[in-house]
């Protein structure tokens, strides 16, 4: 049964939104394609293992062999997929009028990308190698350990080290949203380091806004374009949503679930690597030799688990939802805010129903909009009752 859409999104806005996903859905597929074939083609050629063993018979240093080895396939890949990331981030961007950025701007913050993810990256990769050589049996719970600590202490480094390379941020200015902020952040017994202006707009019209970092690191950001696009009251709607997160506890417990999952996927991985690790010619998961294979089907595991992963986040989003409704009692500012990320960002307020269910972050517009007019409902059914 097809759902009626609401009156205030507009309908050509819709089908920009459709013809929009689809763009960056073909580019997607596009990008995945080439990305298997240019793993493939390193196992089925052999190049993988000849490169590694040069590497091994070059440095004679584990350690060093493996930077080697992922700096080299780093390079080659970020170079095949940058006509993807441009076509993605820039021109569909661009298309659609979301871009800000000139061209020199945006080659900037990719180049600032890729040194990012490299070193991330490296780190990732030396763990998985000198992890998995270290205890060929128990190797899957060890890696699980690290990524949890990891992931960790990513959350608490992003604002500080990593978002201000790409974002300007700066004290709120408007006092009266502010003074509504900190009693926002009052009524939901939450300590923040301070409330930020990001600039988005230097880079974007999208809006949004985030409740970033841990314990000392923990902060407000309020995007420049929410705040002059939106309504005072549509902006602590989007607020409250980030601190209902943070009042919950909901990021403890993503990085609990995403631990367990992660580490369901490694054992998974162990259980089943060695059989096809030898069809194609490794004997153990710790050669490195072997990463373009272990990519293959991590990603398909990855694959596999998708909906469980995205069940699990629209299931906190929802509970965000109520939270925010409960802490601002403003069911209409929430509608409204919905309804405009549907016009303003092309946001596809009715998505097919399997789609949203593998792969939506977030309960779809439409069904956010559903949930809070059923709230407001409620609430005003109430008085009435308890009068009977």
């Amino acid at each position: 049964m097809k759902q009626e859409m609401h009156p205030l999104i507009d309908k050509e806005k819709q089908r920009l939104a459709k013809q929009y996903h689809r763009d960056n859905l073909r580019v997607s597929i596009a990008s995945y394609i080439i990305s298997a074939i240019f793993l493939i083609f390193l196992l089925y050629l052999n190049i993988s293992k000849e490169f590694a063993q040069f590497l091994n018979s070059l440095t004679g240093v584990r350690f060093f062999m493996i930077i080697l080895y992922f700096t080299a396939l780093y390079v080659v890949y970020s170079i095949i997929s940058f006509p993807f990331a441009y076509v993605d981030g820039y021109i569909i961007e661009h298309k659609y009028h979301f871009s800000t950025q000139n061209v020199r701007a945006w080659l900037s913050d990719w180049m600032k990308s890729f040194l990012v993810s490299f070193v991330l990256g490296a780190l990732v990769f030396e763990a998985i190698y000198i992890t998995t050589a270290a205890s060929p049996h128990l190797w899957w719970l060890w890696l699980s350990l690290i990524m949890i600590l990891f992931s960790v202490i990513l959350a608490n480094l992003f604002p500080v080290l990593i978002l201000p390379l790409f974002y300007k941020t700066s004290p709120i200015e408007n006092e009266v949203l502010r003074k509504r902020i900190k009693e926002l952040c009052e009524q939901a017994n939450l300590i923040v380091q301070g409330i930020f202006n990001i600039n988005l707009s230097s880079k974007s019209t999208k809006a949004n806004a985030a409740v970033v970092g841990l314990g000392n690191t923990k902060r407000i950001l309020l995007g420049d374009t929410l705040i002059a696009d939106y309504t005072e009251d549509e902006t602590i709607s989007a607020l409250a949503h980030e601190i209902t997160h943070y009042k919950e506890h909901h990021m403890w417990w993503l990085i609990l679930w995403q631990s367990l999952i992660t580490l369901g996927m490694f054992y998974t991985f162990y259980r089943i690597y060695p059989f096809i690790y030898r069809l194609a010619g490794f004997e153990h998961i710790s050669d490195v030799a072997g990463f373009p294979l272990f990519a293959i089907l991590f990603a398909l595991i990855s694959f596999v688990t998708k909906p469980l992963t995205s069940t699990i986040s629209r299931y906190y989003e929802r509970k965000a939802d109520s939270g925010t409704l409960g802490l601002t009692k403003d069911p209409d500012a929430f509608i409204n805010l919905m309804t405009k990320f549907c016009n303003k960002q092309l946001t596809i307020a009715y998505p097919n129903p399997l789609v949203e269910w593998y792969k939506y972050s977030h309960p779809s517009p439409g069904n956010r909009i559903k949930f809070a007019e059923t709230w407001q409902a409620e609430q005003h059914s109430r008085p009435s009752s308890d009068t009977q």
